[in-house]
């Protein structure tokens, strides 16, 4: 009696050692979702991860506009998708990869992001209870939902008849061990063995698609929990229509909880014990089955629950981003599109990726050339622009105080390289880039491009000739163009089709410094060999070489022979 009430005390310290546990656990995960709201996020990617999250992107490809490949890496987008990504599941951060690189252009969908944003800032009870739904759907490690669904509905359809026989005969056989023990026991040991053989041999063909039900029913279950929680009024454009999927994908949910349940490596008696009626009666690959068969019948409600389920949690991670810049505004977009009032106006524009950045106030009523000495800032300030104008269009969110445009194609010829394996040379892949966006100008939508040295893979004669025509054509188009270049020739030759805008730099006490500031007109001086001076050059050459600069500009001609 005294083992018996011992064992029964030791069961109850457990158990409430358990819960301790669990709530102390818990407790400790709510306090690190609240730390987290409005910092950048720490998550490390793996080699794979972008091209994973990609894949919802590539699948659904349907938007006003597209940031293209070319324009997606010059401006680092990767970077600014990471800052931005302050989201817990796989089917938030799919969906917001999706959204920056499909820029909109109807301001009421624009609109509609920002409202979520907004609720979510102003209701942090509410972001959190959301933010712990999304966890329990988590982040897949291996391939994109999307994969998992479209691959659960790629799968056959295989009948459930002879699991549905085995399990007949083996309840014939039970009854045949009443009337004869001997027929009995030799029956129910032939049906164990039919269903062992046939249970491992189906599990085998089923068992990699099992991971993929588990997503799925994760995604009905955080869904209906969702649906749920309190102060969801102003949700409800959203919780109507998510209500309805998962009440449709509700069998899906209850067919799946058969797969999951039991599971020997658990070692929990009751998991032993489900796994052996697994094996028995085959319920999880009936279940597995019956699933496909409702995927395939509701697929569409899949898709639209992940839709929506997207949204909400691109609304969590863009209110966490905005209260992580700190000084960020709404932008006023139009839907002009006549080329005459082509514009880009905009105070103290900062990029989000600089720590300590120096905004820059953009007045912008034609296109713009940029000059300046090499690391003054003249690409970061393209990007800064780009990356605001896309910010703009997607998430309704633009680091700085005010930005007013109308709505455009976004893109950029910037950070080109050569193709080695391709045997295309650095020259051949920038004319293609640059040819891609003069096509674009025929366009309805106007285009915002950048471009960084144009036409930098080749000889100065033909450089300044060619560019100067081909920003002329840009500026003859539908396009309002930002441009960097060192030809200072092209600040002269293009000033009545760009405005001329500059970075400079002091040099003082054997240093360099620089502003980080736009000032209006061309540059006034180069310090290429004064830079070269400072990083400990041979003071003969440098001699030698602005002499010949000199020379240069008084005579027009080139040559190394000393002056006499």
């Amino acid at each position: 009696m005294k083992y018996i009430a011992f064992m029964a005390a030791a069961l109850v310290f457990l158990y409430i050692r358990y819960r301790i546990g669990v709530r102390r656990s818990r407790a400790s995960w709510e306090e690190r979702l609240k730390t987290q709201w409005g910092q950048a996020p720490d998550r490390q990617y793996a080699d794979g991860d972008m091209k994973r999250i990609s894949r919802y992107y590539q699948m659904f490809r349907d938007g006003d506009s597209e940031i293209d490949e070319i324009t997606w890496n010059d401006l680092g987008m990767d970077d600014i998708f990471k800052l931005v990504n302050h989201t817990r599941s796989s089917i938030g951060e799919e969906a917001l990869y999706r959204m920056l690189r499909l820029p909109v252009c109807r301001e009421e969908v624009l609109r509609e992001r920002s409202r979520l944003a907004d609720l979510f800032s102003g209701d942090r009870q509410l972001a959190l209870e959301m933010e712990k739904q999304f966890s329990l759907i988590g982040k897949n490690g291996r391939q994109a939902l999307c994969d998992y669904i479209a691959g659960l509905n790629d799968q056959p359809c295989r009948s459930n008849g002879v699991h549905y026989l085995g399990i007949a005969a083996l309840a014939a056989a039970a009854c045949v061990f009443f009337v004869s023990a001997g027929a009995g026991v030799m029956s129910v040991v032939a049906v164990l063995v039919f269903q062992m053989v046939t249970y491992y041999r189906d599990k085998a063909q089923m068992e990699a698609w099992f991971s993929s039900v588990a997503k799925v029913v994760g995604l009905v279950c955080s869904g209906e929990a969702i649906c749920r929680l309190p102060g969801t009024e102003a949700l409800s454009s959203y919780v109507g229509p998510l209500k309805e999927q998962v009440e449709l994908l509700d069998p899906v949910r209850k067919r799946g909880s058969l797969i999951a349940m039991g599971n020997a490596m658990g070692g929990s008696p009751l998991d032993l014990i489900a796994d052996y009626m697994k094996m028995l009666i085959h319920t999880d690959l009936i279940a597995y089955n019956q699933i496909i068969r409702l995927v395939r019948e509701r697929e569409a409600a899949i898709w639209r629950a992940v839709e929506i389920l997207g949204q909400l949690e691109c609304g969590l991670a863009v209110a966490s981003f905005r209260e992580y810049l700190g000084t960020w505004c709404r932008p006023v977009l139009t839907a002009e599109d006549a080329q005459e009032r082509l514009s880009l106006c905009a105070e103290e524009l900062y990029h989000p990726l600089i720590r300590n950045p120096v905004p820059n106030t953009v007045q912008a009523y034609r296109c713009q050339l940029i000059t300046g000495s090499n690391a003054s800032g003249k690409s970061t300030f393209l990007k800064t622009v780009a990356v605001n104008a896309v910010l703009a269009q997607t998430i309704y969110t633009v680091a700085g105080k005010s930005y007013e445009a109308p709505f455009y194609q976004i893109c950029s010829s910037m950070a080109l390289t050569d193709n080695l394996m391709g045997g295309e040379s650095y020259y051949m892949a920038e004319i293609r880039s640059l040819k891609r966006i003069l096509d674009r100008g025929h366009d309805r939508l106007p285009v915002l491009c950048f471009v960084d040295e144009v036409l930098r893979g080749t000889n100065t004669v033909e450089r300044i000739a060619a560019s100067s025509w081909i920003l002329r054509s840009m500026a003859d188009m539908n396009i309002l163009c930002f441009a960097a270049t060192h030809d200072r020739e092209l600040t002269v030759l293009l000033e009545s089709w760009y405005e001329n805008g500059h970075f400079e730099e002091e040099i003082t006490d054997g240093d360099i410094l620089f502003s980080y500031r736009l000032y209006p007109g061309r540059a006034a001086g180069r310090n290429a060999l004064r830079l070269l001076g400072l990083m400990g050059y041979d003071g003969e050459v440098l001699a030698r070489a602005a002499s010949m600069a000199k020379r240069f500009d008084r005579d027009g001609i080139w040559s190394m022979d000393d002056e006499s």
